[in-house]
């Protein structure tokens, strides 16, 4: 056996442990963070472009994959083990970053909202929020259910301002249907 290759062992040996690790509630967060900043580059490239209508499919496109990141997600949480104290500190920072973009995402939403009417497309973004949310709830709920309980009253109030973007972004849209 050659000298380099006795150093590719230990990772030759590893690679069916890493290949098979199960997602994590972070991974999980990450994936549902970069799903929300491309729907919101897309809106924002739908504003900018005063409502191209071809740049609806971008919308259509990442906001189905939001959903299914954010879905994939809460079977992620719930098959994940509780979070020990450092995790839930990690999980804390990574949901502040998340939170903040999904407020950038929700203001774009409302301040697209004539553009969405002008293509007559506000109905379809309204029921898109109405799953968005419930999907959401869900996922912070599973989430949540995974943080040691003397943090979980905190964990809500880091959630919180989610809730309240997808109350603006609703009251928004409301009556569209």
């Amino acid at each position: 056996m050659r000298p380099h290759a006795l150093l590719l062992l230990p990772l030759a040996l590893l690679s069916p442990v890493l290949a098979t690790t199960p997602p994590t509630i972070l991974d999980a967060i990450s994936n549902i963070s970069n799903n929300t900043l491309s729907l919101n580059s897309s809106i924002t490239t739908f504003r900018s472009e005063s409502g191209n209508p071809l740049q609806l499919l971008p919308i259509v496109i990442h906001s189905s994959s939001l959903l299914a990141s954010i879905k994939s997600g809460t079977n992620t949480a719930k098959a994940s083990a509780n979070l020990t104290f450092d995790e839930t500190v990690a999980v804390a920072g990574a949901t502040q970053s998340l939170v903040s973009n999904v407020q950038s995402t929700l203001s774009n939403i409302i301040a697209a909202k004539p553009l969405f009417n002008r293509e007559l497309v506000s109905p379809v973004i309204y029921l898109d929020l109405e799953l968005d949310k419930q999907a959401t709830d869900q996922f912070s709920e599973a989430v949540i259910s995974k943080v040691p309980s003397a943090l979980q009253g905190l964990a809500q109030q880091i959630v919180a301002p989610v809730d309240t973007a997808f109350d603006a972004a609703l009251a928004a849209y409301k009556g569209q249907i």
